[in-house]
């Protein structure tokens, strides 16, 4: 890859120095030097051992392109220049690289998991429809990380309850593998190409028109990077939470003996500053009867990143972000802090229980504490649950029922 080429294309060559991308990186609040202009400007230069760590480090979280004035696309630099490093030097998956690995061998169709082992009988769902649920590596991250208790494959079932409620049977399938979005972001942008054409045939088997799911990574990358990877691929990509936005009276949630909460919502970098998703969120969350959002100090496009994007490193840098992110939740006096991707929750309550474990070694006040973390379709789901009135939208919701 000429690196040069690279910068034309991001418009990089255009930097004007002007140092606003510097004032909203997360991580240059962090790090002193830590700049992403410095960044491309270093690997430029060979992407010698600092650009290379630059580029490592990076979130990719989308905050520097808030600001910049000539609409230089950092993102799309850093992301292509890591596939230019030596496979050594490239983002590395903490966790032993189980998830990495795991996904490698999806792509070569060497593993044979239990993909709907989770599924339960009151859930129902096709094999063929309008709708198709993309679960992701949400079963997989259960087992991952069963000692923080997250439970993410919970998140997949609440999202096929609330589709059950609108007369919705979704479409989900054995077949599935990971979306790749670590991989490619990560730089093996060749491992992901494969799971992308693997994942295209089978869902347009099912004659899918709607794609949804309930990870903002997967649907950043459903949305966009197939769209660029599969010719011909078009199916339509929705975040649960848009597909909900448009639907919430449908649901015909019951406004009596709901109990009172106060929420804060934790915009993901993917589905915020990537796809431009700020709306529907707080839509979903203003339509749940007895929940007052609050918002936190940086919100919206100018929302903190949890700490890292995908998987690809888990750092001191990472655990301070993330322990800044849950005292700004706790500032606001909201009692559940709500995200709409299972990796901002794995994040945040990993770092709350390791906050927590050295609070009490310590004997301090942990910061974040008394804050719960929560997902926003489990959310809707046991507002459902509590809900006795039955859903005003269920006949006209058949329309698009995801039955064959």
């Amino acid at each position: 890859m000429q690196l040069e080429d690279l910068a034309r294309r991001t418009r990089a060559t255009l930097c004007l120095g002007c140092g606003k991308c510097t004032g909203m990186c997360p991580l240059a609040d962090l790090s002193p030097g830590y700049s992403p202009r410095r960044l491309v400007a270093r690997a430029l230069q060979g992407l010698e051992a600092n650009g290379r760590q630059l580029v490592r480090e990076c979130l990719t979280c989308g905050a520097c392109e808030e600001r910049c004035p000539e609409g230089v696309s950092f993102v799309r630099f850093v992301r292509e220049a890591r596939s230019a490093l030596p496979q050594e030097e490239r983002a590395v998956c903490p966790h032993h690289q189980v998830l990495a690995q795991t996904t490698r061998l999806m792509s070569e169709g060497k593993t044979s998991p239990d993909r709907l082992g989770w599924l339960t009988d009151d859930l129902k769902v096709a094999e063929k429809g309008d709708v198709y649920l993309f679960v992701g590596c949400l079963p997989l991250f259960d087992v991952v990380y069963e000692d923080l208790g997250v439970e993410t494959v919970e998140i997949a079932r609440s999202a096929i309850r609330v589709l059950n409620r609108l007369g919705i049977e979704p479409v989900v399938s054995a077949d599935e593998v990971c979306c790749g979005h670590d991989l490619l972001w990560s730089g093996d942008p060749e491992t992901y190409r494969k799971l992308a054409e693997r994942n295209t045939r089978m869902i347009t088997e099912t004659g899918a028109k709607t794609i949804v799911t309930t990870c903002a990574e997967c649907a950043r990358t459903l949305a966009l990077d197939y769209a660029e990877t599969v010719p011909g691929f078009k199916i339509p990509v929705q975040h649960m939470t848009s597909f909900l936005a448009e639907r919430m009276e449908e649901l015909g949630l019951s406004q009596e003996e709901m109990s009172k909460r106060t929420v804060t919502y934790q915009d993901p970098c993917r589905l915020g500053r990537h796809l431009r998703v700020y709306d529907d969120p707080r839509t979903v969350l203003s339509g749940v009867p007895g929940v007052d959002l609050v918002e936190m100090e940086m919100s919206a496009r100018n929302s903190r990143c949890c700490g890292t994007s995908g998987f690809s490193h888990c750092d001191a840098e990472s655990r301070r972000l993330q322990t800044l992110r849950l005292e700004s939740a706790r500032e606001t006096g909201a009692e559940t802090l709500v995200t709409a991707c299972p990796k901002c929750l794995i994040h945040f309550t990993c770092t709350q229980k390791e906050n927590e474990r050295r609070a009490r070694i310590d004997g301090e006040a942990p910061a974040g504490k008394g804050i719960q973390t929560e997902d926003i379709t489990v959310l809707v789901d046991s507002a459902l649950q509590k809900s006795t009135a039955p859903a005003a939208g269920r006949e006209k919701a058949a329309a698009v029922k995801g039955e064959g």
